[in-house]
């Protein structure tokens, strides 16, 4: 397949994601998370790699004035149509950091697995944070990528080969991507000025269940919704979850 013929397909895939049901328990709970440290007034937030802008325009609807920063041309092309007044930068952040100013919230989902330089990505996040104003950082858990080899994939070969490895391969995006610990991340946090104030799990248990057809069902959904808002909060579950949610402040 073609450079161009894997982009198309992994987009595809992208957004194919983002409409099922995981898709949206996925954006539900992450805006649960970050909206029990929002408060009530209206902030500027920074979006960095908006992809289909999804939470972009949610922030937007709700009052807050949002930039939002996608390389990818196809992608801001349709977060564009879907939310016109968010502020949409076509670029990588990496380039853009320098002249994009100080923001009271910065989102950065499921894009740190990507970089190739971890820890200065973090610094110029930090340069663009206002004083005490907070960061949304969701990155994958490779602790869970041990676990769905075992359990959702059946393969203890597999798990037991990938236990220690930073490398896993993103079926939602079609590429290889880095996994870190929570532990490093906060680590590199701190460096950068943040001190952590909220710690929780997205997919906790939902993203071990094999059975997509039950996930089709909303009475289900709803039901796994409130489990998952809950158990999100605690240890060992958000230590499992596919996902790890930091909510980090700019400390003075």
């Amino acid at each position: 397949m073609s450079k161009a013929g894997a982009f198309a397909a992994a987009l595809d895939s992208y957004w194919h994601y983002t409409q099922m049901p995981w898709g949206r328990l996925f954006y539900q709970t992450a805006w649960d998370q970050i909206d029990r440290f929002l408060g009530e007034q209206a902030q500027a937030i920074l979006d960095i790699g908006c992809g289909f802008g999804i939470s972009s325009n949610e922030y937007s609807r709700k009052g807050h004035r949002v930039t939002a920063v996608e390389p990818a041309h196809e992608m801001i092309e349709l977060a564009k149509k879907a939310g016109p007044e968010v502020s949409y930068l076509e670029n990588s952040f990496e380039e853009a950091s320098g002249s994009l100013g100080k923001y009271d919230w910065i989102f950065c989902h499921n894009i740190f697995e990507y970089t190739e330089n971890p820890q200065p990505f973090i610094q110029q996040i930090s340069n663009c944070q206002a004083t005490n104003g907070y960061l949304s950082l969701i990155a994958h858990n490779p602790v869970a990528k041990v676990m769905k080899k075992a359990i959702f994939n059946k393969d203890p070969e597999d798990a037991l080969a990938s236990i220690g490895s930073s490398r896993e391969y993103s079926g939602i995006i079609q590429t290889d991507i880095t996994v870190y610990p929570y532990s490093q991340l906060v680590e590199w946090l701190n460096e950068a000025g943040y001190e952590i104030e909220g710690h929780f799990g997205i997919h906790n248990l939902y993203g071990y269940i094999a059975d997509n057809e039950l996930k089709q069902t909303e009475e289900w959904h709803n039901q796994t919704m409130r489990l998952e808002l809950e158990i999100g909060n605690h240890s060992p579950y958000r230590d499992i979850a596919i996902f790890t949610h930091i909510i980090a402040k700019k400390s003075n």
